[in-house]
C-alpha cells in the first residue's frame, strides 16, 4: 500500500476545508451535513475521519483557516506600509460585511454533545488570541483607544458578528442586512478608533 506524503495528506484535508465552505455558502447551515461536504471534496468517508473526529472538529478547523487568511491578509498591509487606521477600519469591514462565513454560523448553531462544545470553546480562545495582538499593536499606533480591554473587545466583536451571521442565514432582518451593517461598523468604529483632528 503506497505512503502518503505530508503534502497529500495536507491538500485532502484543505480539500474537505474548502468543501465545508462551499456546501456553507451553496446550502447554508441546514445542508451543512457530512455527507454533503464528502461529496463535494470528492473524498471516501473513510478519508473525512482520518482528517477529522467529527463534523464540529472539522468547523473549527475552517474557523482556524478563516482566521489565519485573515490576519496573514492583515499583517501583509501593514508591511506593505498601509497606515494602521486603514488596517483596522478594512479589518472591521471585512469581518462584518463578509458574507461567505454562513459556516460560523452553523458551527455555533451546532449540536450540544460535548465534542461540539469542546470545539466551540476552543474556536472562541482562538478568535481571541488570534486578534488581540493586532488590537494591542493598533493601540500602541495610537489608532485605537488606550482604555479598552482588548480581550474583552475582541470577544464583543466576536458576538456581534456571531449574530450577523445567524440572522444572515435565518434570512430574518426586520430593517436590512445594509442598514445593520452600517450601523455595526459605525458603532464600533465610534467606540474603537482615537478621533483624529478635525483638518478645517
Amino acid at each position: 500500500m503506497p505512503k502518503i506524503s505530508e503534502e497529500q495528506r495536507a491538500a485532502a484535508r484543505q480539500r474537505l476545508i474548502d468543501a465545508t465552505v462551499a456546501v456553507a455558502e451553496r446550502d447554508g447551515v441546514d445542508g451543512l451535513t457530512t455527507r454533503a461536504i464528502v461529496a463535494e471534496a470528492g473524498v471516501s468517508a473513510g478519508m473525512f475521519y482520518g482528517h477529522f473526529d467529527s463534523k464540529e472538529a472539522l468547523l473549527a478547523a475552517v474557523v482556524d483557516h478563516k482566521t489565519d487568511e485573515l490576519t496573514t491578509l492583515v499583517h501583509a498591509e501593514l508591511e506593505l506600509g498601509t497606515p494602521m487606521e486603514g488596517v483596522v477600519r478594512s479589518l472591521v469591514d471585512q469581518l462584518v460585511r463578509v458574507l461567505d462565513l454562513k459556516v460560523l454560523a452553523s458551527f455555533r448553531t451546532g449540536s450540544g454533545t460535548e465534542d461540539a462544545l469542546h470545539a466551540q470553546r476552543r474556536i472562541n480562545r482562538r478568535i481571541v488570541d488570534a486578534f488581540v495582538p493586532l488590537l494591542e499593536e493598533s493601540v500602541d499606533a495610537g489608532v485605537v483607544r488606550p482604555d479598552i480591554d482588548p480581550e474583552a473587545v475582541v470577544e464583543f466583536i466576536d458576538l456581534v458578528i456571531d449574530g450577523l451571521n445567524r440572522r444572515r442565514a435565518l434570512d430574518g432582518f426586520v430593517s436590512s442586512d445594509d442598514r445593520l451593517t452600517a450601523v455595526i461598523i459605525a458603532a464600533f468604529e465610534r467606540y474603537l478608533l482615537v478621533p483624529q483632528e478635525d483638518p478645517r
